[in-house]
């Protein structure tokens, strides 16, 4: 969470000791700790220079955005497919508290995971699930980063947001294609742009 929450500088090189000293703790649950964020793509070990907070290329950020187009694409059509009245429950729940001028960044990126989240959450397929799950936390700390430094920007995200919602209340599928679709795209440019910048 310290790394999605912007606690760490992505590139940052966290070591053990300094880990352990932040949070109070000995090595051996940091090293633990560093083995799962391995896992989950948060942390790369580089041998002999230790661990350091991920830092996306233009590539890697074009891979993970074209993976979670077609995996949330497809999670929410088995999702309206399953059980779309929970789905859309939830949608509601989140959009609702959307409100673009009143919440820090680091608040609203978290609603804005839990959005997407819900697609997977009713769909019915733990595989599907389960490979989300291995990009989900590297996604959430790009989408972070991009929230603290397009935080003027934020209504259209809202907008795309309640037009996504409203597609699944008419179960206009292939609209909700189209702006999710745009929605990717306008916030693959924002990645694009903050980190070519950065």
């Amino acid at each position: 969470m310290a790394i999605v929450e912007g606690r760490f500088v992505l590139g940052e090189n966290v070591s053990e000791e300094r880990l352990a000293a932040v949070f109070g703790v000995s090595r051996t649950p940091v090293r633990d700790a560093l083995n799962a964020l391995q896992f989950t793509g948060l942390v790369e070990v580089r041998p002999k220079r230790g661990s350091f907070v991920f830092n996306p290329t233009a590539q890697d950020i074009l891979e993970l955005w074209e993976f979670r187009e077609i995996v949330e694409r497809e999670a929410c059509g088995l999702s309206m497919a399953k059980d779309p009245q929970a789905m859309i429950r939830d949608l509601q729940a989140v959009v609702e508290l959307m409100q673009p001028n009143e919440m820090d960044s680091q608040k609203y990126a978290k609603l804005d995971a839990r959005f997407h989240q819900c697609f997977f959450q009713h769909c019915g397929n733990p595989h599907i699930r389960a490979a989300h799950g291995l990009v989900a936390a590297r996604i959430a700390t790009i989408i972070a980063v991009i929230a603290r430094a397009s935080q003027g920007r934020r209504r259209g995200s809202v907008l795309e947001h309640q037009w996504m919602l409203k597609c699944l209340e008419t179960g206009d599928l292939r609209e909700f294609n189209s702006i999710h679709r745009a929605h990717m795209t306008r916030t693959l440019d924002l990645a694009h742009d903050h980190f070519a910048t950065s």
